[in-house]
């Protein structure tokens, strides 16, 4: 990458259409001086909510049929057509709102008198006037006999339960100890009436609003108008202007798009320079990841938990899809479930039509490695039974099958696996610094790592360790402290890497030991698939009620399993990448992805 300084001419007229050519290129990543803070910014920021609000109406009519001729003006031919079109949806979804409003006020009067029969509220006034007050109750019918010796209570109905009475009183002060029920506001003919008028005007709003949704194109045209505006102000703000007469940026471009700018800038009048970024602003530049396509599919893990390397920090998107997908396969482990999670996978993908997208190529990469792993180790629907069909028991590797195999050998086995992986994080990190005598120390980690491999087998396992293992550990020792701090004298340097050391060497040997959650969780996964077999068909099935039983505790104790498996996938497969491998590679993902202005061409 490399950091640009970017100069124009300031105050004048041009610099929106100079910032427009300069996003249309789309190269640069502007690292703002300032937040970008002005009155049009804001100005504009509301337009596009209201913009953003008038869509989403006239998307919500798109499923209204036409059923009347309602003349609507073309705002395409008017001026500012798209501000008169924007006005014009946002007030009639206003009315459409208070009109629903008033529809659901009048629907629970009307709900009132089908409650109460058809009482008239004149009648009622009058009763009152005369000294004589009617209050209405809902109360438990266990309850109505205690109330009676409040005063005159008569029971006129039921509703839900409930007994409705009268309490009738000429003291107007008398009341019983529950909730009244409130009179309506309008009669029961005004409430008829009302209700059909306003459902009449509703139903005239909602067509207005389809007839405008012809003209939406209007209004995404000018939502995409104020975006750009938007973006445009935001990086014209976050510059720094000088007297007024000048505005400049700082960003960074890859550096082989450098001569892009430059050509643009020459061609319009733009002072600039280029020059490479100084170590200490490496925190500063953004990272842009050059990888093949394989390793895309990637991509939604690193996204979703936001890990993007540093700028001088290790690309390891290729090792993090190879170990991600294996351990995937590990931690699920079952056949079955991955052939569910592949049809799921299919289905979906077919819905959409077959779009080319990555997150369908990880899902189809990871279910096959579910059933891969679940074929090797014999593991269907944690079903034994069907593990020992012989077409499928000839597939399986014994040593690590689910049933009958050597429990000792794949808790090895995934030491191994975690050895192998820490092992690449160090030789990665020995190659980026290949002209230094840093691969040196890296060596003698990897003898360290697998000296630690060594040790966990005979203190974990009780396989006994190979004479040559204190070797490693000797020989990895010395290398380390001779050549990890190249740059300082070499008794400072060696005191310096000895004092980490043992501390580093516990970390790797917790780091070799954390492997073994992949035999622990891919183990867990099998027995509560075997679990619910055994509640759902032990027993045998022998009553209509006892297979629906079966099916339903089949079907809800796989889907949990299932979801506990992913959730697995999701924490243990995730973090033996982002914290024991990456942590051997000095990867923190401290970096920011490479995100450059960037505006639509103009058609």
């Amino acid at each position: 990458m490399k950091k640009l300084l970017l100069f124009m001419a300031h105050p004048t007229n041009d610099m929106d259409d100079d910032l427009t050519i300069l996003g249309q290129l789309g190269l640069l990543h502007v690292s703002p001086f300032q937040p970008a803070k002005d009155e049009s910014i804001e100005r504009v920021q509301e337009r596009i909510e209201q913009l953003e609000k008038a869509i989403s109406v006239l998307d919500d009519c798109e499923a209204i049929e036409s059923s009347s001729s309602i003349d609507v003006i073309d705002y395409s031919k008017q001026e500012k057509g798209e501000i008169a079109l924007l006005d014009k949806v946002i007030d009639t979804n206003g009315s459409i709102k208070e009109l629903q409003r008033q529809i659901t006020e009048l629907t629970k009067a009307k709900q009132w008198y089908e409650s109460w029969g058809s009482v008239s509220l004149d009648d009622l006034k009058t009763i009152n006037n005369n000294g004589v007050y009617l209050k209405l109750y809902e109360v438990p019918e266990k309850d109505v006999k205690s109330i009676q010796a409040v005063g005159n209570v008569q029971v006129v109905g039921n509703s839900n339960g409930l007994s409705q009475v009268v309490l009738i009183s000429e003291d107007e002060g008398t009341t019983l100890n529950y909730q009244q029920i409130e009179l309506p506001l309008k009669s029961q003919q005004e409430v008829e009436l009302s209700l059909s008028e306003l459902r009449a005007e509703l139903a005239s709003g909602q067509e207005f609003l389809h007839k405008l949704n012809a003209q939406k194109p209007l209004l995404t045209d000018a939502l995409d108008e104020r975006n750009r505006r938007l973006k445009v102000r935001t990086v014209k703000y976050g510059g720094v202007a000088f007297h007024d007469k000048l505005r400049c940026w700082e960003g960074f471009l890859p550096e082989n798009k450098v001569q892009n700018v430059v050509d643009e800038a020459e061609k319009n009048g733009w002072g600039y320079m280029v020059k490479d970024p100084r170590p200490d602003e490496y925190d500063f530049v953004p990272t842009l990841l050059h990888n093949p396509k394989w390793t895309h599919k990637i991509k939604p893990v690193m996204n979703f938990m936001g890990l993007v390397p540093g700028y001088d920090e290790l690309d390891v998107s290729k090792v993090f899809l190879i170990f991600f997908t294996f351990f995937t396969g590990i931690l699920v482990g079952d056949a079955g479930y991955g052939l569910i999670f592949f049809a799921l996978t299919l289905i979906a993908h077919w819905k959409t039509g077959f779009v080319k997208k990555i997150e369908f190529g990880l899902f189809y990469t990871l279910s096959a490695s579910v059933m891969t792993w679940g074929v090797l180790t014999g593991t269907y629907f944690g079903a034994e039974t069907i593990a020992n069909i012989p077409f499928l028991k000839q597939l399986q590797v014994q040593q690590l099958a689910s049933f009958g195999g050597e429990t000792l050998k794949i808790q090895q086995f995934m030491f191994l696996i975690g050895a192998i992986h820490l092992t690449i994080g160090h030789l990665q990190k020995g190659w980026k610094y290949i002209n230094s005598v840093l691969p040196i120390a890296q060596l003698g980690w990897v003898a360290i790592v697998w000296g630690l491999y060594f040790m966990v087998n005979k203190m974990v396992l009780g396989i006994e360790a190979p004479e040559f293992m204190v070797w490693l550990f000797i020989g990895g020792a010395i290398l380390v402290a001779l050549f990890s701090s190249p740059g300082q004298p070499v008794l400072k340097g060696m005191l310096s890497s000895i004092g980490n050391l043992p501390l580093n060497v516990i970390n790797g040997f917790s780091d070799v030991i954390s492997y073994i959650r992949l035999y622990a969780v891919g183990l867990s996964t099998v027995l509560m698939a075997s679990s619910f077999n055994d509640m759902a068909i032990g027993d045998g099935i022998t009553t209509i009620a006892s297979g629906i039983g079966a099916v339903l505790i089949l079907v809800l104790g796989h889907a949990l399993n299932m979801t506990l498996a992913a959730m697995a996938v999701l924490v243990h497969g995730v973090r033996l990448n982002m914290l024991e491998y990456a942590g051997h590679a000095s990867v923190e993902f401290s970096g920011s992805e490479y995100n450059p202005f960037k505006l639509k061409k103009n058609k």
